[in-house]
């Protein structure tokens, strides 16, 4: 059997971390505005779209400053754009993103700083341009306000996907729940 480098890492920070605390699982749903391009210099076509994505999280906190994460998305909206050559409106859009995490975490008080770093599988499409589909690296950070031990509000900025002149990015708005 052969570990993954992205296990083998967080393997690597759970063993090396502070003290373990108890275990603890959370979830947050959100709501994400991104920003998603297209670009094929070849035949000089670039098409950018701003759709919209709800995005659902469930996260296990391993210690105090580190959690694995898995996260899912699925289209909410889709955004138009105009085909740079023709100059006809499309609509593009997320058709579904899931991806695997590794989350550490700096708490100062009732406000937490992340960041995350793990593989992503985007699904996208672009009207009349046709789909894609990739599994990348994704990345991101963010800010999390916890007013109750059990409730938090996050905001937080994610790269999905950069590959082959498409992109995915944007940010989030999430409530959150701890069990």
């Amino acid at each position: 059997m052969t570990l993954k480098p992205l296990t083998l890492a967080a393997l690597l920070a759970a063993a090396t971390s502070s003290p373990a605390m108890a275990q603890s699982v959370y979830g947050e749903l959100g709501y994400s505005a991104l920003s998603m391009k297209l670009s094929v210099p070849v035949i000089g076509l670039r098409a950018s779209s701003n759709p919209a994505m709800v995005r659902g999280l469930v996260g296990l906190q391993i210690t105090d400053d580190l959690a694995l994460e898995a996260l899912g998305a699925v289209n909410s909206g889709s955004s138009a754009y105009t085909n740079s050559n023709t100059g006809t409106r499309y609509s593009g859009k997320v058709d579904q993103l899931y991806g695997l995490y590794v989350a550490p975490k700096i708490g100062l008080g009732p406000v937490e700083l992340f960041g995350r770093v793990g593989m992503a599988r985007t699904k996208l499409s672009f009207q009349g341009l046709g789909s894609g589909e990739d599994k990348k690296l994704s990345y991101g950070g963010g800010l999390r306000l916890m007013p109750t031990s059990n409730l938090s509000l996050s905001v937080d900025y994610m790269n999905y996907l950069d590959s082959g002149g498409a992109s995915v990015n944007g940010y989030s708005l999430s409530l959150g729940l701890r069990f």
